[in-house]
């Protein structure tokens, strides 16, 4: 999988009603049965570096005010 499909997965679900509220890491890897949104399907290192380039890009914000990072999709 390359880093730009797996860009657009992670948009794609930070873009999703049900991540209004922002995903935490675990939530991009680990898509449970009653969730909707689109699952990203890459490692967790993939999505790791996906995520830098995103930030870098100001595609994806994050909120390190909490015990873990949230991941927000800017302009949502």
């Amino acid at each position: 999988m390359t880093i730009e499909i797996t860009k657009q997965q992670i948009l794609a679900a930070l873009s999703h009603p049900e991540a209004e509220e922002g995903l935490y890491f675990q939530n991009l890897y680990a898509l449970h049965e009653d969730e909707e949104r689109p699952a990203v399907e890459s490692s967790q290192q993939e999505i790791l570096d996906a995520l830098k380039d995103l930030i870098r890009e100001k595609k994806v914000r994050v909120n390190n005010e909490g015990e873990s990072p949230i991941f927000f999709v800017v302009g949502a």
